[in-house]
C-alpha cells in the first residue's frame, strides 16, 4: 500500500475511528448485516478494517475493498450508536483515499469519468442524455431493455439499471418554467431559494413544482438560481472527493450574493450533502455560512407553521410514510415530513414496519450490488404489504424510483410520492 495515503486532510483520522468501542449496537441497525450476518460487513467490523488500513496491519486486497463497498451508507449505524462515531465520513474518506488502489477495467472508468466528470457537472450534458432517454421511452425502447433484462439476457449490472427504467419526461422542471422567481402568496414571511437538484430536476419535475407552490402558499418567495451545480453527493459515496469540493465551491458562489433566508431541498441525499459543506470545505467561511441556511423543505414548513389547505369530505387515504435514511440518519429529521402529512388533511397515517431502515436504493448502490439490494428492497416491500397503506410517502428521489419500481414489479395498488406532492393536492383542493 502507498505510504502515507492515510495522513492527508481526505483521509480518516485514527482518532475517529478510534471512537468506537465495539458494543455492538450498531449490528442490527445495519441493513448488509441483518442480510448477511458477517461481521466484516457491519460497521464495527468496517470500523475494524479502516483501522487495519491506518495502521498498516492491512492491504486494499479485493475482500476488503468488497466489504468496504458493500456498505449501503444509510448511516443508520450512526443513529445507533451511544459513542457518536462519525461512520459515514469516516467510510467516505476512506473510499476517497482507497479510489486510487482500485484496479478498475476501462469501461468502469469510462463509466466513472461519463457520470462524475461530465455529466452530472453539467446541466448541458444532462439535458443531452435524458433527451435521448426520453426519446428512447418513446420508441419503445426502454420497454425492450426492461424486457431483456427481466429474462436474464444482459449481464447482472446493466440488467439492474435496465429493469426498471424511471419514466422520463420531456422537459425538465427548469425547462418548464417562464420565469425563476415565484411570489409569495398574502404577506411575504421569507425570501428562499429552491436547491431543484440535477437528476431529481429531470426525473422529478412534479416534485419540484409540488414545492414551489407549497412554499408560495406559505408566504416564500422563491427564486431558481441559474448557477446551480450537482450537489456532490454521488461524487462523495463513490470516493471522488475533490470533485464534490469543486461543485460544492461553485454552489456556494452561486448561492452567496442572493441574500436568501433559507436554501430549501427537497431530496434528503442533496439536503444532508448541502449541510455538509462546512465540513468538506474546512475553513472556508462561506461554505459555513451556505450550509447553515440550508433546510428540508418540510422542516421549513414546520418552522413557518403550515398554513391549513382546504378541507376534504372524500374518504380518507392510507399513507404510510417511509424515512429516507439521510433525511432521518444524516440530517435528523423525522417529525417534520409526518407533520406535513397530518397538515394535508385528508390522510389518515399508518405504522410501517421499520421504516427507518434502508430501502436498498443508496444512489448508485442498487447498480453496484443489485442482489444485495434487491434482498433489502424486498423487506421494505414486506413492511408496505403488511402496513395496508394506499399511498407511501418518502422525501428522496432515490427512495421513490426504488420503492416504486418495488411495487409496480409486485403489482401493488400503492401509489408512491413525495410528502410535498400529497400537500400541494391539498392546497389544489376546492372547497
Amino acid at each position: 500500500m502507498s505510504a502515507g495515503i492515510f495522513d492527508g486532510p481526505d483521509a480518516p483520522s485514527l482518532e475517529d475511528v478510534a471512537a468506537c468501542v465495539h458494543c455492538g449496537m450498531c449490528l442490527e441497525a445495519c441493513p448488509t448485516y441483518k442480510e448477511l450476518r458477517v461481521e466484516a460487513d457491519s460497521p464495527r467490523g468496517r470500523l475494524y478494517l479502516i483501522r487495519g488500513l491506518i495502521e498498516k496491519k492491512l492491504e486494499p486486497g479485493p475482500s476488503v475493498l468488497a466489504h468496504l463497498d458493500r456498505c449501503l451508507d444509510c448511516r443508520a449505524c450512526e443513529t445507533a450508536c451511544p459513542s457518536t462515531v462519525k461512520y459515514g465520513e469516516i467510510l467516505e474518506k476512506t473510499r476517497t483515499v482507497l479510489q486510487p488502489a482500485r484496479d478498475l477495467s476501462p469501461a468502469t472508468r469510462l463509466v466513472r469519468w461519463f457520470a462524475f466528470g461530465v455529466v452530472l457537472p453539467s446541466r448541458l450534458a444532462q439535458a443531452v442524455v435524458f433527451k435521448l432517454l426520453w426519446l428512447a421511452q418513446a420508441l419503445a425502447l426502454t420497454r425492450l431493455a426492461a424486457f431483456l433484462a427481466r429474462k436474464r439476457l444482459l449481464p447482472r449490472r446493466l440488467a439492474a439499471a435496465l429493469a426498471s427504467p424511471p419514466r422520463v419526461p420531456f422537459r425538465s422542471f427548469r425547462a418548464r418554467q417562464a420565469a425563476t422567481t415565484f411570489a409569495a402568496k398574502g404577506t411575504r414571511r421569507m425570501r428562499v431559494a429552491l436547491f431543484t437538484g440535477c437528476v431529481a430536476d429531470h426525473l422529478f419535475a412534479e416534485v419540484n413544482e409540488a414545492t414551489v407552490r407549497v412554499l408560495v402558499e406559505n408566504g416564500c418567495d422563491v427564486e431558481l438560481v441559474g448557477g446551480e451545480r450537482c450537489c456532490g453527493a454521488l461524487h462523495i459515496h463513490n470516493g471522488a472527493r475533490d470533485q464534490a469540493k469543486v461543485l460544492a465551491r461553485e454552489n456556494v458562489r452561486a448561492f452567496e450574493m442572493g441574500g436568501f433566508d433559507a436554501i430549501v431541498s427537497n431530496a434528503a441525499g442533496c439536503g444532508a450533502e448541502l449541510r455538509h459543506y462546512d465540513a468538506l470545505l474546512p475553513g472556508e467561511p462561506a461554505a459555513a455560512a451556505f450550509a447553515a441556511r440550508v433546510r428540508d423543505v418540510a422542516e421549513l414548513l414546520c418552522e413557518l407553521g403550515i398554513r391549513p389547505p382546504p378541507r376534504t369530505d372524500a374518504p380518507e387515504t392510507r399513507v404510510a410514510y417511509d424515512e429516507p435514511c439521510h433525511l432521518l440518519h444524516a440530517q435528523k429529521i423525522s417529525d417534520p415530513p409526518k407533520r406535513l402529512l397530518r397538515a394535508a388533511g385528508g390522510l389518515t397515517l399508518v405504522q410501517l414496519d421499520e421504516a427507518d431502515a434502508c430501502c436498498g436504493g443508496a444512489g448508485a448502490y442498487f447498480l453496484q450490488e443489485p442482489d444485495l439490494s434487491a434482498k433489502v428492497t424486498s423487506r421494505k416491500l414486506d413492511a408496505i404489504r403488511r402496513s395496508g397503506a394506499q399511498v407511501v410517502a418518502t422525501g428522496n428521489p432515490g427512495c421513490l424510483m426504488q420503492i416504486g419500481n418495488a411495487v409496480r414489479a409486485a403489482g401493488l395498488p400503492v401509489r408512491v410520492a413525495h410528502p410535498v406532492v400529497l400537500l400541494a393536492e391539498a392546497y389544489a383542493r376546492r372547497p
